[in-house]
């Protein structure tokens, strides 16, 4: 019976990722936080491993490419760190950016890399060899559209911003003032044009396609810094600015599915990402599954986590 579960859940997947191999499991919880680490984690908090950049200082925003290889931006050392789907460090200086924050693959597996440091964006092909600087200022956070131009910028204020990677340049902001006044983080762009968006005020907004704020999820975990989507569709993970705490929304209801803390003491939360998360430009492990494969792939996820009772 398990084993035929399992041949259903991977027909399920296979819009999604045609397998997972390696050490990683869908659905697995990397939190980045100080001291060059990132800690794996299940998704009730079970901790799996912790990945060593070896260069020390803030590890921020992360994904993977499509054969779902780890990446993640060293904030403090301006690099980006690679590992393997068993979680072996490949090379600390796969490709960098001044003072890089946020990571996403476009379908032809070339990355895309923000500068806090006020170099733009700019663009890697899948040997982290630069292919082009576009001159969008501060770009904190970022993620690209399916139509593989079309970015979403945060810069810590309260506007999302619009950049055409085509014609390099801003476009009309998607929503000047999101929340009042706050400062916006980590964002993603859901399958239906949807956007969620992390605000120090400790809420998170989503925004329809239009740009107009449509829920509203408060949160008690402080000032709320990372977001990244679940592969079953419906939920997100977020966590606090320097805080140790991760939680699981659901999307629809804004109820808390899971809730638990990072494990290593004094290092706080300051990116994280989700291991078959959907993307919006398709070009990580996950990819972006059809909207009406969400339900079945979500079921069959959780009843996979269910017979393997996961590991810890």
């Amino acid at each position: 019976m398990e084993r035929r579960f399992c041949v259903l859940v991977a027909a399920l997947a296979v819009t999604s990722a045609s397998s997972f191999a390696g050490a990683f499991a869908a659905g697995d919880v990397f939190a980045s936080i100080g001291n060059g680490l990132v800690e794996v984690h299940a998704p009730n908090g079970a901790l799996l491993m912790t990945l060593d950049t070896g260069l020390g200082g803030f590890t921020t925003g992360s994904t993977t490419d499509s054969a779902g290889n780890f990446y993640v931006t060293a904030f403090s050392s301006s690099q980006v760190a690679k590992f393997d789907t068993n979680g072996n460090l490949v090379t600390n200086n796969w490709a960098g950016n001044n003072v890089n924050e946020s990571i996403v693959f476009n379908k032809a597996q070339e990355a895309l890399v923000s500068s806090v440091g006020g170099n733009g964006i700019t663009r890697f092909d899948s040997n982290g060899n630069m292919l082009a600087n576009y001159t969008a200022g501060r770009t904190d956070w970022i993620d690209l559209n399916s139509d593989q131009h079309t970015v979403l910028v945060t810069s810590e204020t309260s506007s999302i911003d619009t950049f055409d990677l085509n014609s390099n340049s801003y476009l009309t902001s998607f929503n000047a003032n999101v929340c009042g006044g706050c400062s916006l983080f980590a964002l993603r762009i859901r399958p239906n044009g949807d956007v969620l968006v992390a605000g120090d005020d400790g809420n998170v907004y989503r925004l329809d396609s239009t740009g107009a704020v449509v829920q509203t999820y408060a949160l008690s975990i402080g000032s709320v810094f990372a977001l990244n989507l679940d592969p079953n569709g419906t939920s997100f993970w977020t966590g606090a600015t320097g805080g140790q705490a991760i939680q699981e929304i659901n999307i629809a209801t804004g109820a808390v599915e899971q809730s638990w803390n990072t494990s290593q003491f004094g290092e706080g939360l300051f990116g994280l990402s989700v291991y078959g998360e959907i993307e919006s430009g398709g070009g990580g492990f996950g990819g972006v599954p059809e909207p009406a494969t969400f339900a079945m792939l979500g079921a069959g996820l959780a009843g996979l986590a269910f017979l393997r009772k996961r590991r810890g």
